[in-house]
């Protein structure tokens, strides 16, 4: 029964009550306790991390705490582009790189050049180029009388700053740089196996035909754990090194422990073009054929004739290894697809940038605080709000493709980047989450499945120095997860 004054109007009572339950059902509450504990058992501030959580059927959060702050979110960027991809491209999207030959093939001879033309595949690993190749060798051609000439002019390199700009490991694999040839991410594993003596031997995985490899190792007892190694490359090459430029010198060295058969690391040693040239040649000669001629750089002429056309995997794929396992290039790669998508080649970071803005638009989604950079977040310009992600988590799960969307996601305890957290929760695989993790940034965003069957957007990003250390950040995340599990 409502409280009345004598008036018959409602009393101060009534409407102190109901601004009361206003003020609650519109004010979402802050960090909660279990968070707040472990900032300060961190010694983290609370000013370092913001949060939004919200139930995808609600209008208002469940949990907010700074969530309009500019901040660097990490690899948690890539759900925006992989979200903006699914809904521009569609799941189905796939890539193409065609084999073209530019005169007969006679015997098995091809009087000629075979060109390679690029259409920006994220997923041209080792084992889907040697289906290529032995497509293009298919009806007996084994000898290249020309040359190996790569059409990449799908993207352009515009905008993009060279490798070691970001943290000075111009060598890293997760620096690789995006081509529309990309063959295995521009990046191999560095393989060290020990002999039946004490002889070590070193290889590349793929091989990369003039690639040289020395080592220069000390020996020390133990297993490898022990290991300390580091690759040294002598005359190195960029994108601009001309194409006659020998391939370098790679060095191993370091310790590398008696007890040790095998050690294995990756690294992407060469520009993307001649990486791309040096793993071709690899595997023809491996798989009995013979190349003549040098490697070009070219556009397709006219009349030359198509030998095989390959075909990548689904985008519904392809976001699977972006989001899990938080792989940069395939998502720069995707970024400039995006761009040549959507205005026409070459695709260019810049372009990229603009197609994914206009998505968003036309998804309903104003993001004023995003910064994209290069679409993977590994750039320090890159900005986002918690609130902003929470919005794009929303917007893919209310999309019809978010099936895909959210079986991109990392489960936790059990795959991808989160395979390693919530081990000790019976319900941690109620939890799919794309974490970020940067010198100074730590980030996760995606969704946790509540016991009411609920399902809750969760975007949390913590910018501070040292919130790496020690697992400083992931301490905070975890307890924020297991507070909103237990619900």
């Amino acid at each position: 029964m409502a409280l009345l004054a004598p008036s018959g109007r409602p009393g101060r009572l009534a409407c102190l009550a109901a601004l009361v339950l206003l003020a609650g059902a519109a004010r979402p509450a802050g960090l909660p306790a279990p968070v707040q504990d472990a900032l300060q058992r961190h010694r983290l501030p609370e000013g370092s991390l913001s949060v939004w959580v919200q139930d995808v059927a609600a209008e208002t959060p469940l949990v907010s705490h700074r969530p309009d702050a500019p901040r660097h979110p990490a690899s948690a960027i890539k759900l925006l582009t992989t979200f903006a991809a699914l809904e521009e491209l569609g799941p189905a999207h796939e890539w193409e790189t065609a084999a073209y030959v530019t005169g007969p093939v006679r015997g098995g001879r091809l009087d000629g050049d075979l060109v390679l033309v690029g259409g920006g595949d994220p997923f041209l690993v080792v084992e889907r180029l040697w289906r290529l190749l032995t497509a293009v060798q298919g009806r007996g051609l084994r000898e290249i009388g020309g040359r190996i000439v790569i059409d990449n002019s799908r993207f352009s390199a515009a905008g993009e700053p060279p490798p070691g700009a970001f943290d000075g490991e111009p060598y890293r694999a997760y620096n690789a740089l995006p081509d529309a040839l990309l063959v295995n991410f521009n990046a191999l594993e560095v393989v060290l196996e020990r002999g039946e003596g004490a002889e070590v031997r070193v290889r590349t995985d793929p091989p990369v035909a003039g690639l040289r490899l020395r080592t220069r190792l000390a020996g020390v007892r133990g297993g490898c754990a022990r290991a300390r190694l580091r690759m040294e490359v002598s005359e190195p090459l960029s994108v601009t090194s001309p194409l006659s430029a020998p391939l370098p010198v790679i060095t191993v060295s370091g310790r590398f422990p008696r007890d040790c058969a095998r050690w294995t690391f990756p690294r992407s040693p060469l520009p993307p073009v001649r990486f791309a040239d040096g793993v071709i040649r690899a595997l023809w000669t491996r798989m009995g054929g013979r190349i003549e001629g040098a490697l070009a750089l070219g556009r397709l002429p006219e009349g030359a004739a198509l030998r095989h056309r390959h075909h990548s995997p689904p985008l519904s794929y392809v976001v699977k290894g972006i989001n899990k396992f938080s792989n940069n290039v395939m998502a720069r790669n995707l970024l400039l697809t995006l761009g040549a998508e959507r205005f026409g080649p070459p695709g260019t970071v810049d372009k990229g940038r603009r197609a994914v803005a206009a998505r968003l638009r036309e998804e309903g989604l104003d993001l004023p605080r995003l910064r994209l950079a290069n679409g993977s977040g590994l750039s320090r310009a890159t900005r986002i709000s918690a609130r902003g992600l929470a919005k794009v988590l929303i917007a893919a799960h209310r999309s019809p493709f978010q099936p895909e969307f959210a079986q991109s996601l990392p489960i936790a305890s059990l795959d991808g980047t989160m395979r390693g957290r919530l081990r000790r929760d019976p319900e941690a695989a109620r939890v799919r989450m794309k974490t970020g993790r940067l010198e100074g940034a730590r980030s996760m965003a995606g969704y946790v499945r509540t016991h009411g069957g609920s399902v809750l957007a969760v975007a949390a990003i913590q910018n501070h120095p040292g919130v790496r250390e020690g697992g400083r950040g992931d301490a905070v995340q975890d307890a924020l997860l297991r507070w909103l599990l237990d619900r």
